[in-house]
């Protein structure tokens, strides 16, 4: 998984609610390690969907039912017959609308379905917003963001990773039990910054109780299931607590207890 990884965003907007949101999720999406396109629908085709990995929708509903204006003519390429697949896209949904209405939310909904109908992955429930959408909206976003930064360049979602880019997110420090090879080792560490430049492994002489050991889990930067856990042993003399991703080389230290 790429240090930076994309992530589409797109808004059908009447009144600039929708708009509103969308802008939101492009201002936060770095502290998730994204890189966010804010884009009305009115600014892409459907075949430049085909081509993501992580989309989020906000859509509102218009009249009795009907896509705002600025979505009509993108919902009406998505259903031509030669629509493209939209396999390997994990989405997220937020449909703002008037519970007055009949068709409350009925355009998100109609995205939300058409998604999962061409092969997307939903990653986040959708969630549909009544005219106070604020709340909702921001909980929808809480939920959506990490998991999408959880998406792997391959389409791939890992969801052991949400719980970590969350900590991630919110500058957490997090407790990580690691067993070493004369038992249970408290350790702590914290979850990097992204996106990250390329970063030097300070390696530091200590002595500890273990005669280490290596240990695969996932890689909170690139998403590969190569870390690997060095420690004293006859193969590695030095004496350094870090996590070392073999397949992009981030270092991650920990503190020994």
């Amino acid at each position: 998984m790429s240090a930076v990884r994309s992530l589409l965003v797109l808004f059908g907007s009447q009144s600039g609610n929708s708009e509103d949101v969308a802008s939101k999720i492009g201002k936060a999406a770095s502290k998730y390690g994204l890189e966010a396109t804010v884009k009305g629908m009115d600014e892409i085709q459907i075949s430049d969907m085909a081509g993501q990995k992580r989309i989020m929708i906000c859509c509102s509903t218009w009249g009795e039912g009907e896509q705002p204006d600025n979505a009509e003519d993108l919902w009406i390429s998505a259903n031509a017959d030669d629509s493209p697949s939209m396999s390997g896209v994990n989405f997220s949904v937020l449909s703002l609308g008037d519970s007055s209405y009949d068709l409350f939310c009925e355009s998100g909904k109609e995205w939300d379905s058409w998604l999962e109908s061409k092969g997307g992955f939903r990653v986040n429930q959708r969630v549909d917003c009544d005219v106070d959408y604020e709340v909702p909206a921001e909980e929808w976003m809480k939920g959506a963001m990490p998991k999408l930064a959880c998406v792997d360049d391959s389409g791939k979602f890992l969801p052991d990773l949400v719980e970590n880019m969350k900590a991630h997110a919110a500058g957490i420090e997090i407790e990580v039990p690691v067993e070493a090879a004369e038992g249970p080792v408290a350790t702590t560490q914290t979850i990097p910054s992204m996106p990250q430049v390329a970063l030097t492994p300070v390696m530091e002489q200590r002595a500890h109780a273990y005669t280490g050991y290596k240990q695969n889990s996932y890689c909170v930067k690139c998403g590969k299931y190569t870390f690997h856990w060095h420690g004293s042993s006859p193969n590695n003399p030095d004496l350094y607590p870090n996590y070392e991703c073999r397949e992009c080389g981030y270092v991650r230290k920990m503190k020994i207890a």
